[in-house]
């Protein structure tokens, strides 16, 4: 084995992988629901597994497939494909992967060579078949800012229920120097040269900021109707953000609330372990600020409650559908802070398509 087939895990990719998995254990059920078939296609897969024996992003997933296959909670097809350059990783995740116990209704693939190459060998004999992709979960994570390319994600979220998980190198880009090779890897990244602007800009918080929303608008300008992202740090250093991407509303909610999971104060940074910090629950949550911020956005109006709904799981907050009703509609209704209106004979609560409405006092 080469000395860098496996290397040590470190914090910030254990926060991606506490993510990944929250939203995996919630995306495999949901989709397997309704689609006969769903697809989960990690792009940089590495090994499979870390030098401690921790396990990687393609184990993760299988776990989590055999998990609700075996729960009767996932019936459909599902197909799950690998991609890894190095060879030498290649044979370690075909290892690892022929070791894990076969699952009815699962295959497996573990893939020579680059993301880009398969994934678009993958799109285009889609269009050959003229068809349309099943239900798929693509996660880019590639160590630097080559092999993210906006043109290749725009092919992926044009077909309807396609999403990405992308790990954007932000501190490669932050210490970016002009450089003829690469440049042109930014352009792909981006999808256009504006990153550009981001040269002159002195403070690191004016250029963080910009690069962010030009991602953030450049993922929407390529197919994607919601954009969630979050944080991953070493210290006191922004490593790099993961972006995810969907046309859904129910999978931004979904990714919202996995990243909640993991990040429990809602700053959706993931700062590592540290014996002194306090570990929340997300019952005790403080929910006044989401309190204020539905008030901000809906003011004394009468609102319906589905309106409220798709608000808050959509990517205008960062709160999740889950801390809506019990943990803020229901206190704020006992301290005579908002105003339901229900129909007559209506029991309590907030049902959805009901004709609640509620005002913010």
């Amino acid at each position: 084995m080469a000395k860098d087939t496996l290397w040590d895990r470190d914090d910030h990719t254990l926060g991606k992988h506490q993510v990944l998995k929250a939203y995996l254990e919630g995306w495999f059920p949901i989709l397997g629901r309704y689609n006969d078939r769903i697809v989960f296609i990690d792009g940089f897969s590495g090994p499979g597994e870390y030098a401690g024996g921790e396990p990687g992003s393609p184990k993760i997933a299988l776990d989590c497939v055999k998990q609700h296959k075996d729960n009767g909670t996932l019936l459909g097809e599902v197909v799950c494909i690998f991609i890894e350059e190095r060879k030498d990783r290649v044979e370690h995740l075909k290892q690892l992967v022929g070791n894990q116990p076969e699952v009815p209704g699962v295959s497996r693939q573990v893939l020579h060579g680059t993301f880009s190459d398969h994934m678009e060998e993958i799109l285009n004999y889609i269009d050959e078949q003229n068809t349309r992709m099943a239900p798929a979960f693509v996660m880019i994570d590639p160590f630097g800012v080559k092999g993210s390319e906006m043109e290749l994600v725009e092919r992926i979220l044009s077909n309807a229920k396609s999403e990405v998980f992308i790990s954007f190198m932000y501190e490669p880009i932050r210490r970016f120097r002009a450089h003829d090779t690469f440049e042109p890897h930014l352009n792909s990244l981006f999808g256009s040269e504006e990153w550009k602007q981001c040269l002159v800009m002195q403070e690191n918080d004016q250029k963080k900021r910009f690069l962010h929303d030009l991602f953030t608008t450049q993922l929407k300008n390529h197919g994607a109707k919601y954009v969630v992202n979050f944080e991953l740090w070493k210290g006191n250093i922004h490593e790099y953000s993961i972006y995810f991407a969907t046309r859904h509303e129910k999978g931004c909610n979904l990714m919202k609330s996995a990243i909640w999971k993991a990040v429990p104060d809602g700053s959706f940074g993931f700062r590592g372990h540290d014996e002194n910090q306090m570990v929340l629950i997300e019952d005790e949550i403080d929910t006044e600020p989401l309190a204020d911020h539905l008030k901000n956005r809906f003011g004394n109006q009468p609102t319906p409650i589905e309106t409220i709904d798709r608000f808050i799981m959509s990517d205008e907050t960062i709160y999740h559908h889950g801390q809506l009703r019990q943990k803020t509609l229901l206190r704020l209704e006992k301290e005579k802070r908002i105003h339901v209106v229900r129909p007559q004979g209506g029991k309590r609560g907030y049902p959805p398509n009901r004709g609640v409405t509620v005002a913010f006092l």
